[in-house]
């Protein structure tokens, strides 16, 4: 097939700590590293492409005060400078970041990339702007790690063509070549969406982002714990969107669903170089 293809590499930017058993009902009582992962997407005409970004420090300095604090405490973040995405990609050789959603680990490096265009979904766009900035932090947004005006200059995935698939229903074909089509998975944040891409090294790979958390709540059926309720926007539409990801995994056995924190996709990680 004449499909463009895009070399992926996936790479990581902090951590936070997290309670295992509320990650998937029936784990272990016990504090797990919940990694930030992104991917850095090399495309033939279209140059660099981030999917999501990472944490950076500026969670630190964002979370000192109240109430933004009450996020620092329920998610304790842990990020070196050696590790944001701007010590590992040359901000110059970014031409597009795609935001999977506005959680701070998703979004942290955005500000490092002035000179990429912004993407994300029109239903992310609404819920930060209709979001007062001080209440953002219960949603999981952090108004100010955004630039200055991204809103007005992000592009929406919606404003590109659409194509139908047989499990993910309707996507957007970013650059109209096939190599990344934006899929909504909504329920975990408003307006989320994956992305299939098509790899050099290994035909389709789905990124999910948070739409699971680990690869398990597919292969055995293990949801995360009724308490993370009280950050996911929408339960039911999580539900319809794992039933979603249950569907394309039966009919694609061997494509990767790579999750933002799930351990199968940390073990992909390109380690930075030492300097």
């Amino acid at each position: 097939t004449g499909m463009t293809k895009v070399a992926l590499k996936i790479r990581n930017s902090g951590h936070c700590w997290a309670q295992a058993h509320h990650v998937m009902k029936g784990a272990p009582r016990k504090e797990i590293q919940f990694f930030a992962t992104w991917a850095e997407l090399e495309h033939p005409r279209e140059g660099t492409i981030l999917f999501d970004t990472g944490y950076t420090s500026r969670f630190h300095d964002l979370t000192r005060g109240f109430p933004n604090s009450i996020y620092a405490r329920m998610t304790a973040v842990e990020i070196l400078q050696v590790e944001e995405a701007k010590s590992q990609v040359n901000p110059s050789d970014v031409k597009h970041v795609l935001l999977s959603h506005l959680h701070a680990d998703h979004v942290g490096g955005v500000r490092d990339f002035p000179h990429a265009q912004c993407w994300t979904s029109a239903g992310c766009l609404s819920e930060f702007n209709s979001l007062p900035k001080w209440r953002g932090f219960s949603k999981g947004l952090l108004h100010e790690l955004m630039p200055v005006d991204w809103e007005i200059k992000a592009k929406t995935f919606e404003s590109c063509r659409s194509v139908e698939h047989p499990q993910l229903g309707t996507g957007w074909d970013l650059f109209e070549d096939g190599s990344i089509v934006m899929f909504a998975f909504p329920g975990h944040a408003a307006g989320q969406h994956g992305a299939l891409i098509q790899t050099e090294d290994e035909g389709p790979v789905l990124l999910v982002a948070d739409a699971i958390w680990d690869i398990k709540a597919l292969s055995e059926n293990r949801t995360p714990h009724p308490i993370v309720r009280l950050f996911f926007d929408d339960w039911r539409a999580y539900h319809a969107s794992l039933s979603k990801l249950r569907a394309f995994r039966a009919a694609h056995p061997s494509v990767p669903i790579l999750a933002t924190h799930c351990p199968e996709t940390y073990a992909r990680v390109q380690r930075p170089m030492p300097a």
